[in-house]
């Protein structure tokens, strides 16, 4: 039973690209495929949220529109930060998902008990997944994560 979704941003619910306006604001393009796949599995009681490397107030933004649970952005230790989130709901290490991109995401292998990589994800992170997702980062990877959360 999963219980806990945590996704990177960069490179999962983007597809990795930084985009600067004229008056060097970053843009993010965001798929709205996992807006609903997101907003659906937490209404089934799960909780989700990011764990980034990365702050932007495009994320900042994005998390607040979807009313996610967490958004932790700036995050250099994400295997400590994926502890004390499961902590803090009361969630084992086999009830939680980590989606990740790159080899910065490898660090949380011992504090989730289900690892996804998107398609396009960093070899290193690609060798240590359980699920290799066929959805590249950015093309709404959520909705293949919802559908292997209920087995089809």
């Amino acid at each position: 039973m999963i219980r806990l979704i945590i996704s990177d941003c960069d490179g999962v619910l983007t597809d990795g690209k930084l985009y600067y306006g004229a008056e060097g604001e970053v843009l993010k393009v965001f798929n709205v495929k996992d807006g609903t796949a997101i907003k659906a599995l937490m209404a089934e009681g799960i909780k989700f949220g990011i764990v980034s490397g990365r702050g932007s107030a495009a994320l900042e933004r994005r998390a607040e529109e979807l009313g996610l649970d967490f958004c932790q952005m700036n995050i250099s230790d994400k295997a400590q930060a994926v502890a004390s989130i499961r902590e803090q709901y009361g969630v084992a290490v086999d009830e939680t998902i980590f989606v990740g991109d790159d080899t910065n995401d490898c660090a949380v292998r011992s504090e989730c008990g289900h690892l996804y990589a998107v398609n396009d994800a960093a070899e290193a992170l690609l060798n240590i997944c359980d699920v290799q997702l066929k959805t590249a980062g950015g093309a709404g990877v959520f909705k293949e994560v919802l559908e292997r959360v209920h087995g089809r």
